[in-house]
């Protein structure tokens, strides 16, 4: 059968949505599908521009000039998404052979809708992939605003979201959290199923010589313990809990450092013979805050690092002793960072400050790879910190969660299941 991809971005770009895109489309290629992608010449960063048509893997991609969404004004963003949803419109009205089933993700939001507009027409059969829940993300960046106005927006782009998804033939989301609240959106027999994403980050043996080489590189002592956070610094995540641990095994005691979803519980110098590091690495907008605290306390064991180049990213992660992992509560159902995938494959154990019943807590619980803090308890983090002391926890848990990734976020495995879904809906 013949399937057609939409999404804003995709390789060589570094956008996580394409790479995943790609990584099913080559699954799909190789199960003798004929796979063609509409998505945009401009990067995710807008600082490059891609070759109009190019095959890749067997895979076919079409990239429309649309206006680049570089910068962080959303006024920008609006107008890359504007530019290419009107783009694609065109594009998917004529594109020929005209697809069997068309999958839509998530970037920009709403593209569905017009994979069901056309659709009506050319009747094909669609898909929805669905990376990021629109508008609830939305709602909880806090980006609708409030009052009346902000209540009728979110009401149209509820509205919108049902349109988008009614009468399709599948609706695929990450989790089982995002699947439940997906259900509020999908009337009648839509079919609606969850399967995770899968991380670049090969689990197995790797070389200890080079994770031992990335500790001296950035400084650190073979007798310190190095809880670290590596990804997207945004609104969804919770740095605050993190940062007064930080505080206090330095024995300082700063006003407690609080995310916007709810205050940090204050405790005691967990103290304790064990020297702690805590390292940040990545961007985003939470960043400032980190950046902000270290400025307010140069004695805190704090370090902050860069993004991780893909290609090092399995020994960046080895390199610490400890994952660890947030998300506010607002935005559980609605995101599901994939950045659990590679802790897990990495083989370290994850401590994860968050609501108990998402996705992430369910999963470590599951795996038994390493501790759930609720949002806010402090004084719960630094006991979960000393307990990740022994080397001999660590170890266990860290084996427990290679094992777990190993059976549930397998790239080849998840792709060939979605791969079957699709197949199931053509019959």
């Amino acid at each position: 059968m013949h399937i057609l991809i939409l999404n804003q971005f995709y390789p060589p770009d570094v956008a996580p949505t394409g790479q995943v895109a790609h990584d099913l489309a080559q699954c799909l290629v190789e199960r003798g599908h004929s796979v063609s992608v509409i998505c945009s010449r401009e990067s995710y960063s807008g600082h490059a521009t891609y070759a109009a048509r190019e095959q890749l893997d067997g895979v076919s991609i079409l990239r429309l000039r649309a206006i680049a969404f570089g910068g962080k004004s959303h006024l920008r963003k609006l107008l890359s998404y504007a530019s290419f949803y009107v783009l694609l419109f065109i594009r998917i009205c004529f594109c020929r052979p005209r697809p069997d089933v068309v999958i839509s993700l998530t970037t920009p939001p709403y593209v569905g809708l017009l994979a069901r507009l056309v659709g009506v027409v050319r009747r094909w059969r669609r898909v929805h992939w669905i990376m990021d829940l629109y508008p609830d993300v939305l709602t909880a960046h806090g980006l609708l605003g409030y009052g009346i106005a902000g209540h009728l927006v979110k009401g149209f782009l509820s509205w919108l979201t049902r349109r988008e998804l009614a009468g399709a033939s599948l609706v695929l989301t990450l989790g089982g959290g995002m699947a439940e609240r997906v259900k509020g959106y999908v009337t009648g027999k839509g079919r609606i199923t969850w399967i995770p994403l899968w991380s670049r980050v090969a689990a197995g043996p790797v070389d200890e010589s080079r994770v031992h080489d990335k500790r001296r590189e950035h400084g650190w002592r073979d007798d310190e313990l190095v809880f670290m956070y590596s990804g997207n610094m945004g609104l969804g995540h919770r740095f605050g809990e993190f940062l007064n641990a930080a505080a206090k095994s330095s024995g300082s005691h700063p006003d407690s450092i609080s995310d916007s979803d709810g205050p940090a519980r204050p405790t005691v110098n967990s103290g304790g013979p064990v020297l702690k590091r805590f390292v940040f690495a990545g961007q985003g907008k939470r960043r400032i805050q980190i950046e902000t605290f270290t400025q307010a306390h140069p004695n805190a064991p704090v370090q902050l690092l860069p993004y991780a180049p893909m290609a090092d990213l399995g020994v960046h992660l080895r390199s610490a002793d400890v994952l660890l992992a947030s998300l506010g509560a607002q935005w559980s159902g609605c995101m599901l960072p994939s950045k659990l995938q590679g802790m897990f494959a990495a083989g370290r154990p994850v401590v994860f400050v968050g609501p108990s019943d998402c996705t992430m807590a369910r999963w470590i619980r599951e795996a038994e790879a390493g501790w759930v803090v609720g949002p806010g308890d402090v004084s719960g983090l630094c006991s979960c910190l000393d307990q990740a002391a022994d080397p001999e926890v660590c170890r266990q848990k860290g084996e427990s969660a290679e094992r777990y990734a190993r059976k549930h976020f397998d790239r080849i495995v998840n792709c060939e299941r979605i791969a079957v879904l699709l197949e199931e809906v053509t019959g």
